[in-house]
């Protein structure tokens, strides 16, 4: 058969009909579409990431507090490739820059749940490159599923040795400006939901910032302060339009996919995150850095 043949009539019968050429624009056309998607959803948007700035106003929050800049770093996932090391420096880079006063780690620092071909960054080389953080009034971490998976003893230790303080079913009561402000961290849902004792937990009337990795924790009756801030759904990590998400890893849905969520006088944030799991990839779900300023809300609203 003579292959340069067939392709010379094929292309002949091309030109010489609008019909034809038309189909086969179309169809270059998705083809080139589907190769530029690829690259985009498997190497640009998850290599990317956003700084973005979120604003929210709390009944329970004192004056002093007014403007406090929170930010928020979460599902991590880090392996160990030069490029991932430095991609993580240059996003601690970015944290500092923004100069906040508070900086939260949601958990989910160790790249693949199982990682038999030994891809994944150590706890102590994920802390080394944390500890550049810097919060004026220092650095709290949870753990995520990844992390207790992969070994929760071994990855707080690594954090703590860095001087980033690990919460679990704890808190930490900072003094600023003369008035009290909780930290408190919860144990991770999916896996040490057992460690779980909101009896130990401070008075829901001081002003507080609760971390969690999950957001399933938020509709929880026993949790009676004002405001979360989770991680672990990704955003959802691969979006389409006019479909949205879709893979929703918390088992409300979408409800708590991403951003800002109100519920009964109360307030969860949920950020995207800067990683990815079980695929690497991202599609119209940019990773980010949350920046969050905290005033007082107005009286009456």
């Amino acid at each position: 058969m003579n292959i340069s043949g067939v392709f010379h009539r094929f292309f002949s019968n091309i030109r010489r009909s609008p019909a034809k050429r038309a189909i086969a624009a179309v169809c270059c056309g998705c083809v080139l579409c589907g190769m530029g998607g690829g690259i985009w959803a498997f190497y640009i948007e998850p290599a990317s990431f956003q700084v973005n700035h979120y604003s929210v106003r709390l009944h329970n929050w004192h004056d002093e507090h007014n403007g406090l800049k929170v930010a928020v770093l979460t599902d991590i996932h880090l392996l160990k490739t030069p490029y991932e090391l430095m991609r993580l420096q240059r996003i601690v880079a970015a944290v500092n820059a923004e100069s906040p006063d508070i900086v939260v780690l949601l958990g989910d620092y160790m790249g693949n749940k199982v990682d038999y071909m030994n891809h994944n960054a150590s706890a102590e080389t994920i802390a080394g490159i944390l500890h550049g953080l810097r919060g004026r009034y220092g650095c709290y971490a949870v753990l995520g599923n990844h992390d207790v998976w992969w070994n929760a003893d071994r990855m707080c230790d690594a954090l703590s040795a860095a001087g980033i303080t690990v919460l679990e079913n704890s808190h930490r009561s900072l003094l600023i400006n003369g008035k009290t402000l909780n930290v408190i961290g919860l144990p991770d849902k999916t896996t040490r939901n057992n460690l779980f004792d909101p009896s130990v937990l401070p008075d829901p009337a001081i002003p507080a910032l609760l971390l969690s990795h999950n957001p399933d924790y938020f509709p929880n009756a026993a949790l009676h302060y004002e405001f979360m801030m989770a991680g672990h759904t990704h955003g959802g990590q691969v979006k389409l339009p006019l479909v949205g998400a879709l893979v929703m890893s918390s088992r409300y849905g979408r409800k708590y996919t991403e951003g800002l969520c109100r519920d009964n006088g109360r307030q969860l944030f949920v950020s995207r995150g800067i990683g990815t799991s079980i695929l690497h990839l991202r599609f119209m779900c940019p990773p980010e850095v949350a920046i969050i300023k905290i005033y007082r809300a107005e009286s009456g609203r």
